[in-house]
């Protein structure tokens, strides 16, 4: 790096490694952002490697316009994760040209808005989120599936009926899996309700492979190659698939996971509103409830239903409710979770529903974060315990002398004749 380049300029650190496969999905996205952004000289990215070897890290770094810190300087790069509080990989802190953090959400930033959002400021980025929130309360169908240069099904045929995006492709094993379910519940659906589709929008790398996937499927679909797929999930931040997007009668957004939401509750969660999902939740947990799990934010885990929530005493409750306001409301169920809430069954679920963020089971995002963390952590792992020190420290180094003493004394043996028959 040099740092005469750098006077004056925003500078991007970028935290990332050959071994990453996160990384690998992200660089191309940075890349196209940096080389719209190049013209511009005065937005530099600056690679901090956490690579084990300069192999690797010569064959990565190649790839990329950018500068770096020199794989010998790793007093350098472990300074720099430190400062940063370096916790998983990509990861991409965004510096001013004084050398203030602008944001250390590069990451998501370039991802959502790419070069766009330059300078990178909090301004900036609160005016892209007030953009993006005025273009989804405009949102249509038209907006979203007609592009100038193809025909789709025509909208008109569309209009007043909720309707799925179906992201997916055939070489998607995940994908594969999904589709029995949702042909399902889409027949399902349809049954009791005909202002109802689905539309697939393919991830596919050729056109063979999208007629073969799409001939099993009973509904409709972007045309393959179509450029609308792109500006599809750009404004839906497709990261991977199957993915499904419930749009309402009039284009709006009703739910970006729809997906979990049709494997836990499957047609019946048609249409697929937070008040519909509210109202199925009175049956909750008495109802047996398949892939969801409640997460409590005091407690940061996750249960499943069955053993998140605990059914107070009735008579307990009873005498507290009877203390607080004199009601005699007894009949009213309430739970506890590990972390001290005590919640009605509907409180729980308008909790977790009403808010666009909250969805009746761990945030994807949330999952994806810690994924990211234990998957790329390269710090190491120290023992924090008496527990661990025998269970990971005294028993294997026990097996091991004995192992030692008996080949050992076997050896002697032989060298001896002890023990030889005569």
């Amino acid at each position: 790096v040099k740092i005469t380049e750098l006077s004056g300029k925003n500078i991007a650190l970028y935290f990332s490694a050959s071994w990453c496969g996160p990384c690998h999905q992200f660089t191309p996205e940075l890349t196209e952002a940096y080389n719209q952004l190049s013209p511009k000289n005065d937005f530099e990215v600056v690679y901090v490697t956490t690579d084990q070897n300069e192999e690797s890290f010569n064959d990565y770094f190649s790839k990329m316009p950018w500068l770096a810190i020199p794989f010998s300087d790793s007093e350098t790069s472990k300074h720099l994760n430190e400062l940063f509080d370096v916790k998983w990989i990509p990861y991409l802190v965004i510096l001013s040209g004084n050398g203030k953090v602008l944001t250390d959400k590069g990451v998501d930033i370039i991802s959502k808005y790419a070069a766009g959002a330059y300078p990178f400021t909090p301004e900036r980025i609160q005016e892209l989120e007030q953009a993006e929130e005025r273009a989804n309360q405009e949102q249509t169908l038209s907006s979203l599936l007609v592009s100038p240069s193809s025909n789709f099904v025509p909208v008109s045929e569309l209009d007043g009926k909720n309707i799925l995006l179906y992201f997916s492709a055939h070489w998607c094993p995940p994908c594969r899996a999904f589709l029995p379910k949702l042909i399902e519940a889409y027949h399902e659906i349809k049954a009791k309700d005909d202002a109802f589709e689905v539309v697939f929008i393919s991830s596919d790398r050729d056109e063979l492979s999208f007629q073969e996937f799409f001939s099993s499927m009973p509904w409709l679909a972007l045309p393959y190659g179509d450029e609308q797929k792109s500006s599809l999930s750009k404004t839906f931040k497709i990261g991977g698939i199957p993915t499904v997007i419930a749009l309402g009668p009039f284009g709006k957004t009703v739910k970006t996971d729809a997906k979990e939401i049709l494997m836990a509750y499957g047609a019946n969660a048609y249409p697929f509103t937070n008040e519909h999902l509210i109202e199925m939740a009175k049956e909750w947990p008495e109802k047996e409830l398949s892939g969801t799990s409640f997460y409590c934010e005091e407690c940061d885990f996750d249960l499943h239903p069955k053993c998140a929530l605990v059914e107070v005493d009735k008579e307990t409750k009873d005498e507290e409710k009877n203390c607080e306001d004199g009601s005699d409301q007894a009949d009213k169920k309430e739970w506890i979770c590990d972390g001290g809430k005590s919640v009605t069954k509907l409180e729980l679920f308008s909790s977790l529903l009403m808010s666009e963020t909250e969805a009746p089971f761990r945030p994807r995002e949330k999952l994806l974060e810690r994924q990211r963390f234990f998957q790329n952590i390269h710090k190491h792992t120290y023992l924090k315990g008496p527990m661990d020190k025998i269970t990971s420290v005294a028993i294997p180094l026990g097996l091991a002398l004995t192992c030692g003493t008996l080949i050992a004394r076997g050896i002697y043996n032989m060298s001896h004749g002890i023990g030889k028959k005569e």
